[in-house]
């Protein structure tokens, strides 16, 4: 265990304090006194371990700090270096387990029966804790609307493992060969065939129910205003009444996932608040090689520290953290009192540490986070490469509700699954959070003959999927073999379903309806470079390959049709020809295949002037009259902490994504994800209501300016008897 300590305050810089064996306190500022750069107090097992023990915190200090603050670090190393401690159970802590067993078993025995249901079902129920998965919604548009929302595909892999585990755990009951031989988070069932066929787009569930599904375990409000706020106290809260909240957010979501904790923490004093997601993915790192915590100004843990917010989240959890999770919701289980179901920070902490050889090792890197009192607790994860094909189906714990307008069955918008099989683009855009370089790894499906992929298609058709879009920043990541070979198995599948006369046929041993395995459509993301920096007849094979395998729409990233602008992005990388003219390729090849293509155009960029905006919405207008784009997503660039053009702008430590009351007005709010605070120094005001005013009148009805329906807060019977009680 190494422990160090740092203070941070407006006017103090910092402080580096290393004891070991006497060592001297010492001080350093490095990277030109941007932030203080400290060595802890390290606590080595003997003087040779210490260049394995070193931990610097990079942290990048605010000029708003609220008020002087001593923060101690101390990075737990069981899950990092799991060879150099106990690889079992000491038999005291063996005995313990036994104890907790017992009095499990005791307390099921003595747990209120309810008639209504089953044996097994009051077992579960007094064996389970419930847990509250939260998506914090981003920004929202004029309306209070986002567009085209989709299903919470970052949310539910992350949650995949986790619940996969714990529905193992009530089949197989208290025994060895469960996951969970102790208590357990309440979600135990998968949504049945009907449940799936019968929910709609709402990501607000039902939550009255004795006993959820883990599709009813999650809320989706998609915005945060004060009318949801008011039905997720009294209504959800009051209903589920959490012993855990797990909230994701990304970077534009994180002051709304601020509040959510701090509602939390108000109306469930005793529920512990987990915090997870692409903002601290991208704000919070751990550096394996060099042993340091790498803290961008926007962080959770940097906002706590310098007094921005209060310490709302008990845990925070950062990386690859699909197994990650799996250890923290264990630990908590674990540390709970059993007959309460709850537990207290410094129990999980000790748990985490202590039974180590229970829990671990743990595959992936990532990094699990504890801000408690006036130390920051650190387990870094360091196993194996993640396989995600590896990981539970994100859909088979929750139900399909996104409903794609680009795809239509019998005359209605088809309900479309989200699928991806990679985790980030391995292109460097100097604006893209998605890229490998802000993501920190590359992860994919890696079942060299495809069947995983496969197999996952056919499982979303029997979970009522009529269309499946690839979120994939580019598809398969660009490896042209992949796709192919992929599109070419699923050509055999759909020509198998049609020799078939049967409505249901069992294909890769699941039994689904044949005409949706022929009737299904999909789409994808390319870009301009892929398929412009082929000879055209390449490119024609894949792109007629992906039709024959039913890829009725793509969509590709134009972002700017200035030269000017793309010359200063990673793009047009091979720069034989001018942008415009690879762009009008891609396209071209695109549509003589029969793909329809949508596309986004981002303004903002480095060299953006009114001129380059004009000539971009002129191009524009043109590509949608000629049909080669059949519609156009117009966008601001905004900082998101980690990407190279917000560090090459010096815009870190200005931005802020936690201030709770932010002035978003008009026009930033017909820009998703767009607020005064985050966007692009190359533009001004009266530019953007330009961009908003030109590209609705000149892009018409295809500009993709169709928010989602407003969200429809359901009204459960026992949560009105209990209000009128």
């Amino acid at each position: 265990m190494l422990t160090g300590t740092v203070m941070f305050s407006k006017k103090y810089i910092g402080e580096m304090r290393c004891n070991a064996s006497g060592g001297k306190a010492s001080s350093s500022n490095q990277l030109q006194g941007l932030f203080p750069y400290n060595l802890p107090t390290i606590q080595p097992k003997n003087i040779s371990e210490m260049p394995f023990m070193l931990v610097q915190l990079l942290y990048f200090l605010q000029p708003n700090a609220k008020e002087a603050m001593q923060v101690h670090i101390t990075r737990h190393l069981q899950y990092q270096h799991v060879e150099q401690y106990p690889q079992s159970l000491s038999k005291e802590l063996k005995q313990n387990l036994e104890e907790r067993q017992a009095k499990l078993r005791q307390h099921i025995q003595d747990s209120q029966v309810d008639p209504t249901l089953s044996v097994e079902e009051n077992a579960w129920l007094a064996r389970s804790y419930p847990v509250l998965a939260v998506l914090a919604p981003v920004m929202s548009t004029n309306e209070d609307k986002i567009e085209f929302p989709g299903d919470p595909m970052i949310l539910y892999a992350a949650l995949s493992h986790a619940i996969d585990q714990a529905v193992q755990a009530r089949q197989r009951g208290l025994s060895p060969q469960s996951p969970y031989n102790d208590l357990c988070p309440q979600w135990g069932y998968l949504p049945s065939d009907e449940y799936r066929q019968r929910v709609d787009e709402n990501g607000i569930r039902q939550y009255d129910s004795p006993i959820p599904n883990t599709d009813q375990t999650v809320f989706d409000p998609r915005v945060w205003n004060n009318e949801i706020k008011d039905y997720f106290i009294n209504v959800v809260l009051e209903n589920v009444r959490p012993k855990v909240v797990l909230i994701s957010a990304v970077s534009p979501a994180h002051r709304y996932a601020i509040d959510i904790a701090r509602t939390v923490r108000e109306h469930v004093p005793d529920c512990l608040v987990v915090l997870g997601g692409r903002h601290a993915d991208e704000t919070i790192k751990l550096d394996l090689i060099s042993h340091e915590l790498k803290l961008q100004p926007t962080s959770t843990l940097s906002k706590i520290m310098d007094g921005s917010i209060g310490p709302v989240f008990d845990f925070i959890l950062s990386g690859e953290s699909y197994y990650a999770l799996d250890v923290l919701m264990k630990a908590i289980s674990l540390a709970m009192d059993i007959p309460t179901q709850t537990a207290d920070v410094a129990s999980v902490i000790d748990v985490l540490t202590s039974y180590s050889p229970l829990l671990g090792p743990v595959p992936g890197q990532a990094l699990i986070a504890a801000p408690h009192s006036d130390t920051i607790h650190l387990w870094p994860i360091s196993g194996h490469r993640i396989d995600l094909s590896a990981l539970p189906s994100p859909y088979k714990a929750f139900a399909i509700r996104a409903c794609f307008p680009i795809f239509e069955t019998d005359g209605h918008i088809s309900r479309t699954a989200h699928f991806m099989v990679t985790n980030a683009c391995p292109y460097h855009c100097l604006y893209c959070s998605e890229g490998i370089s802000v993501v920190g790894s590359f992860n994919s499906f890696r079942d060299p003959n495809l069947n995983q992929a496969l197999d996952r298609m056919l499982e979303y058709i029997q979970y009522g999927a009529e269309a499946v879009f690839f979120d994939d920043s580019l598809f398969w990541g660009g490896n042209f073999g992949l796709i192919i070979n992929f599109c070419r198995e699923w050509i055999k599948i759909r020509e198998t379903a049609t020799q078939e006369d049967s409505p249901e046929i069992t294909l890769m041993g699941r039994t689904v309806d044949r005409q949706a395995v022929l009737d299904v459509e999909w789409g994808a993301q390319l870009t301009v470079d892929f398929l412009a920096g082929r000879r055209s007849e390449v490119a024609m094979i894949l792109l007629d390959t992906m039709r024959q395998a039913g890829c009725t729409y793509l969509y590709i990233g134009i972002e700017s049709m200035s030269e000017a602008v793309i010359v200063n992005v990673h793009k047009n990388i091979i720069r034989k020809q001018p942008w415009e003219e690879r762009v009008r390729n891609a396209l071209g090849l695109s549509r003589q295949a029969g793909i329809r293509v949508g596309s986004s155009i981002l303004f903002g960029l480095d060299g953006e002037t009114q001129e380059t905006i004009e000539e971009t919405i002129d191009k524009v207008e043109d590509l949608l009259a000629e049909d080669l784009i059949m519609i156009a997503s117009p966008n601001i660039l905004t900082y998101h902490p980690n990407t190279e053009i917000t560090h090459l702008h010096k815009k870190g430590r200005e931005l802020d994504y936690h201030s709770p009351n932010i002035d978003n007005r008009p026009p930033y709010t017909y820009f998703e994800e767009a607020f005064p605070a985050v966007v692009s120094k190359n533009l001004s005001e009266e530019q953007i209501w330009h961009i908003h005013e030109q590209t609705r009148t000149r892009w018409g009805k295809k500009r993709n300016l169709n928010p989602m329906a407003p969200t429809t807060l359901p009204i459960l019977e026992n949560t009105l008897a209990v209000s009128n009680s």
